[in-house]
C-alpha cells in the first residue's frame, strides 16, 4: 500500500511540474527593441513596385 502512495505522489509531483512549465510558457514576452520591421520601410515597398513594372514590361514584350 506504502508503494502505491509512493507511484501517486510522484505522479502528481510529475504532472504539477508539466503544469506549471506550460502555464509559464505561454507568457507573453516583448523584446522589441524599437526597431521598425522590413515590411513597414517604405524603402521596399518602392522597390517591389518598380520590380513589379519592370517585370510586366519583360512579360509584355514576350509575345509568341
Amino acid at each position: 500500500m506504502k508503494n502505491h502512495s509512493l507511484i501517486s505522489k510522484i505522479a502528481l509531483a510529475t504532472c504539477l511540474l508539466f503544469t506549471t512549465t506550460l502555464a509559464q510558457a505561454q507568457l507573453d514576452i516583448d523584446i522589441d527593441l524599437g526597431k521598425a520591421k522590413w515590411y513597414e520601410d517604405p524603402k521596399i515597398w518602392i522597390g517591389v513596385a518598380i520590380f513589379l513594372v519592370v517585370l510586366a514590361f519583360i512579360a509584355r514584350g514576350k509575345k509568341a
